[in-house]
């Protein structure tokens, strides 16, 4: 399903510095606006007896200028764009209750996840969305640096075990590559305890992927087994090799792991990943 609203939002952090691109990439792709959604909470009945008011001003007018910033410089790379001011709420709930309101939403959110392949530590609020969005959400993480937003991407990365939930992801990536003809492959990394893979359980992927669109001939895909236990290391280094503009995996709903992978390996993949990570949830 092609996306209707891009709902991106930030922290004014690094990190959505570097998901502001992608916002605006994604915008630019699928022809639709930005909802730039900011959301601060503070604690409006304490038992001490301060006045807080002036702080909560203070809070209140950093927040709008800096959401007036940022609305400025995406719309002055051409894409329409409204914001969202949200006090006294929990963040993450106020960002799936944005994306509610549309049709077709997704989701753009930086995360400070931080840690490497044996420890991590996803940001609450970006993991929360990962696991209760029902909608696409593109996680910017840590190691991502701001890029033009040039509306187009040069290579993506699908990773994938060939279980269904895994496979739902498929159209979409079809999807992304119509609106964007680019290079695209596809990994899947089979570890030590699982059976050898045979190389045409890519065939239903190559129905999906390797069709050609009216008006563009797209580059040939590459079809990609590794072997190793550190899937999480191997689907990160795949995407530094490449190197990708856009990872894609597919998730279980309300899990936001990939199927074939312990819990953690997923937020270690987006903990890692040198650029941004799109997951599809079934």
């Amino acid at each position: 399903m092609v996306p209707d609203q891009i709902i991106f939002a930030t922290d004014f952090s690094p990190a959505s510095l570097a998901a502001r691109s992608i916002a605006v990439t994604m915008a630019k792709l699928f022809h639709c606006r930005i909802q730039i959604v900011h959301v601060f909470e503070y604690v409006a009945r304490h038992p001490y007896r301060i006045p807080v008011e002036w702080m909560i001003g203070m809070i209140r007018t950093d927040a709008e200028r800096q959401l007036l910033e940022v609305h400025q410089a995406i719309t002055m790379l051409g894409v329409e764009a409204t914001t969202l001011l949200v006090e006294d709420g929990i963040p993450e709930k106020e960002i799936l209750n944005c994306a509610k309101s549309y049709k077709s939403p997704m989701i753009v959110i930086g995360t400070h996840a931080i840690g490497g392949m044996d420890r991590f530590l996803l940001g609450s609020t970006a993991e929360y969305v990962l696991r209760e969005a029902d909608c696409p959400v593109v996680t910017v993480g840590p190691h991502v640096q701001p890029v033009s937003a040039t509306g187009s991407f040069r290579q993506l990365l699908f990773a994938t075990d060939f279980r269904p939930d895994s496979l739902k992801a498929a159209p979409f990536v079809a999807t992304l590559r119509e609106a964007t003809p680019c290079k695209l492959a596809v990994l899947n990394v089979q570890r030590s305890d699982q059976l050898p893979v045979a190389t045409t359980l890519f065939d239903p992927l190559r129905l999906i992927l390797d069709r050609l669109g009216a008006s563009h001939t797209y580059p040939e895909t590459e079809y990609l087994t590794l072997h190793g236990d550190a899937v999480a290391q191997a689907i990160s280094n795949e995407a530094e090799r490449l190197p990708a503009d856009l990872l894609v995996l597919g998730v279980k709903r309300a899990s936001a792991f990939i199927t074939h992978l312990a819990p953690k390996v997923a937020f270690q993949v987006i903990a890692a990943a040198p650029c941004a990570v799109l997951t599809i949830s079934s």
